[in-house]
């Protein structure tokens, strides 16, 4: 695999599992009849998202930088 897709696959898994954790922690939420992910308007869910994405990293559950790890989690809570 060359370098480029094993960088978008490792962003992918990234992006995937702080979507997973939002959606646990109630800042994203999953319509299971659609599929479709939605923004909940819970402001303290929004702060307690990047506090457990970061314990994910800090526990290797979430591999990349820091930066990578909150760049992330700022791409899925903000679009």
């Amino acid at each position: 695999m060359s370098i480029v897709k094993r960088h978008l696959a490792e962003q992918e898994e990234r992006l995937v599992l702080v979507e997973e954790i939002c959606i646990d922690k109630g800042a994203l939420v999953l319509d299971t009849a659609t599929d479709e992910v939605y923004f909940s308007a819970d402001e303290e869910a929004y702060r307690n998202d990047y506090v457990a994405v970061f314990q994910a990293w800090a526990k290797g559950t979430i591999k990349g930088t820091a930066e990578q790890i909150f760049d992330a989690t700022k791409s899925i809570l903000e679009d």
